[in-house]
């Protein structure tokens, strides 16, 4: 059966001159094949016989000799099978972006796939067509703003005790060769255009938080930090069969931390889209312009790292930030080992997103089912230590007051029998009772 056109399929009934802008599509984008002869039912329309075929050789040889430019040489094959079906298989090309002849680089002559059609592209992909093939840099080029201060950054370094010298800056990147400060060198500036979106819904998708932070992008990626921490919430349960507080965080280990941070290192700054950090009460969804950076998604899910600002992440870790370079995906996946729900990655041309789960909303939605099969319905808000008096009279039932007070000594709590009565009488009468006369009596869970 055959696929469903996408963005590597088409479909083609005729062999017609607009399969030359099919060609062009696919150069520009990721490759493909095109299956003339096929109705989109996907059955046989037409099968080419013997002369139809030496036509065909024929007008495919002059598109890529006179109308497609640059060179397409041994990037486009075609041949017809069994059925008579021509297909043409176009690689991706190595010096996008491909165009016709006869309208140079522009936007009515530049072609590339979205989904399963063809569009044409925008001056602005053209610009990035003609970028990559170059194997342009974005944090290695000349900064249109050359007026930079790095007040905060320069305290920032100060603060790790490493040095920020002309020759460090150098070093580092933020100046060229030529005494000129770079891209990388902007970002890190105190005049920074960056701009990086927080925001929080509810569960009717309107704000309960909408913020932007901008500035030097060290400045940025610490108060979206801190943000994102406030919004990390822990959710606490207590085992009914051992009094234990068993706290869970939304998103487990540090794997906020990991994605946020991901998504500044590997971030295409030349796209003027924004980094989004978005929190639904189910999810937690970052979002970064650039799509995978010299990689397959299979390359990143196994920890394959490639960088797309290699200068801005070694920043980053000898500032520290990083913890363990280049780990930050596997870690993550690691993070949600015991969870029935796991992150998920998606990768478009142009944009990378990691949708986290909150693994709270998981457990607020059984903590009730909980409570009542193992908890026993005890709540989270007792304190610590009524959590160690429930211990001692599960572990020794029909104890007295005077004997739980020494027990806890021995753990080196302050504690007296006022505190422990007070502690029974407020916040455990729902979980214990009192069997007995006062002198041979004493304390048992219900």
């Amino acid at each position: 059966m055959k696929k469903d056109e996408n963005l590597n399929i088409e479909y083609k009934r005729e062999f017609i001159d607009d399969i030359k802008n099919e060609i062009i599509a696919f150069l520009n984008t990721s490759g493909g094949k095109i299956f003339v002869g096929i109705s989109n039912d996907k059955n046989i329309y037409k099968s080419f016989d013997a002369i139809e075929r030496d036509q065909i050789d024929l007008k495919i040889g002059n598109w890529m000799e006179d109308a497609i430019y640059p060179s397409t040489f041994g990037l486009i094959k075609h041949s017809f099978d069994d059925n008579g079906i021509l297909i043409i298989q176009v690689l991706e090309g190595t010096n996008k972006p491909y165009y016709l002849k006869e309208k140079v680089p522009k936007p009515s002559g530049v072609y590339k796939r979205v989904g399963s059609s063809k569009r044409k592209a925008t001056e602005e992909e053209i610009l990035k067509m003609i970028l990559d093939s170059k194997k342009y840099v974005y944090e290695n080029d000349v900064s249109e703003e050359q007026s930079l201060t790095f007040k905060y950054l320069t305290n920032v370094f100060d603060e790790k005790k490493i040095s920020f010298t002309a020759r460090e800056q150098t070093s580092l990147g933020l100046i060229d060769k030529n005494g000129k400060y770079t891209n990388l060198a902007y970002l890190l500036s105190d005049q920074s255009n960056l701009v990086v979106k927080v925001a929080e819904y509810d569960k009717n998708l309107n704000f309960k938080i909408k913020k932007e932070f901008t500035g030097s992008l060290i400045k940025i990626f610490e108060n979206v930090e801190e943000q994102a921490n406030r919004l990390n919430d822990i959710s606490a349960i207590i085992n009914g069969e051992t009094f234990e507080r068993i706290e869970t965080k939304s998103y487990p280990g540090a794997s906020l931390r990991e994605i946020i941070l991901n998504a500044f290192c590997h971030a295409d700054y030349f796209i003027r889209s924004n980094i989004k950090i978005e929190f639904f009460p189910n999810e937690v969804k970052v979002t970064n312009p650039g799509g995978i950076f010299n990689a397959t998604m299979e390359d990143i899910m196994n920890g394959v790292q490639t960088y797309r600002n290699p200068k801005l992440v070694h920043i980053l870790d000898k500032l520290n930030f990083i913890e363990n370079y280049g780990t930050g995906i596997p870690r993550t996946i690691l993070a949600y080992n015991d969870s029935i729900k796991k992150p998920e990655f998606k990768a478009t041309e142009n944009f990378f997103t990691v949708i986290l789960p909150n693994l709270n909303f998981e457990n607020d939605q059984i903590n009730d089912q909980i409570n009542d099969q193992i908890n026993d319905q005890i709540k989270a808000d007792i304190s610590d230590f009524g959590l160690e008096v429930l211990k001692l009279i599960k572990k020794f039932p029909g104890i007295k007051v005077p004997e739980i007070v020494e027990k806890l000594k021995i753990k080196d709590l302050v504690v007296n029998s006022d505190k422990v009565r007070n502690e029974i009488k407020r916040n455990l009468f729902n979980y214990i009772e009192y069997e007995g006369s006062k002198k041979t009596g004493g304390y048992y869970l219900k």
